[in-house]
Order: structure tokens, then sequence, then C-alpha cells
């Protein structure tokens, strides 16, 4: 007997083959899109200065304030040493700061400079400008479909923030 025939609580609802190959299909093109289209948005907060990837370190110090390398290794799912070459790039184009932490000072404190908040904000500002391109181009029909699809990503694939 299987664990749906038992009545376990853990078991999938009843899907039927033909829902479990729709979901497949589903799935796969979704995982498609959203790939190529993440990597179009982050091809468009880079620059000659910046790579996607830098630039993706630049906003996640505009968002937290400062961190120290290994929180921003761990958060770009890179190895320290890489993340140490990646900050020595940046702080030698002058759009990081990194300074000995003041209590502990073994610890390394990363933060943004003035020059690199203005290229994150200009990085932002080009991304939404070439997103909202797109989506002025579109009919009110595909519109109000975006607006219901990004409903259902976003309870879907977002975790709940509390």
């Amino acid at each position: 007997m299987s664990p749906r025939e038992a009545g376990d609580a853990t078991a999938e609802p009843n899907v039927s083959a033909a829902e479990g190959e729709e979901a497949a299909e589903l799935a796969a093109e979704l995982q498609r899109v959203l790939l190529v289209s993440s990597r179009i948005l982050r091809s468009h907060t880079a620059s000659e200065e910046v790579s996607a990837a830098q630039f993706s370190v630049l906003a996640y110090l505009h968002r937290r304030g400062e961190s120290t390398p290994s929180a921003l290794a761990e958060f770009e799912h890179v190895s320290p040493p890489v993340m140490t070459r990646c900050l020595g790039r940046l702080e030698q184009s002058g759009l990081v700061r990194r300074a000995t932490h003041p209590v502990d000072g073994r610890q390394v404190r990363v933060t943004l400079t003035e020059e690199g908040e203005q290229l994150v904000l200009a990085g932002r500002e080009h991304r939404h400008t070439w997103l909202r391109e797109r989506i002025d181009g579109a009919t009110p029909a595909q519109r109000a479909a975006l607006r219901g699809a990004s409903q259902v990503l976003r309870e879907l694939l977002l975790p709940a923030r509390e």
C-alpha cells in the first residue's frame, strides 16, 4: 500500500499522471524563462566598470550597509579566496572600502564608497528602464497576465517574510 493510499499526511494530493506531466513541463519552462530573464536583467546592471557578479556584491552592500568578506562569499556562493579577489578589484576601482572592525581587529568590514553607491543606483535605474520599456510595449491583456503571474510567482517561489 502506498503512503497516499494509507492516508499519510505527507503524501502529495491526488494528482493525475496528466497533471503531473503538465506540472513537470511547466516547471521546466519556468526554469528556462526565469534563468534567461535573470541573466538578461543582470547583464543590464553590469557595465564596463563591473561585471554582473561584482554588481551583485555592490548591490548586497547597498542593501546591508556593510558586511564581512565571508558573509559576502556565502551570499554569492563562492569561496573566500574568490571573494577576496573580487573585493580587491572593487577596492582598487574605488567602489568599496575595507577596514578592520572597530572592536574585533581580526574581522574586516566592507562598505560601499560614494562612487560604489552611485554605480548601484545607476545600474538599478538602467535595469528598471530596460524592463519598463518592455512592459510599456505590452498590451493591456499582457500586462494583466504579467500582474497575475507576478503574484502567483511571489506566492509560490518567494519565502514569506515574518
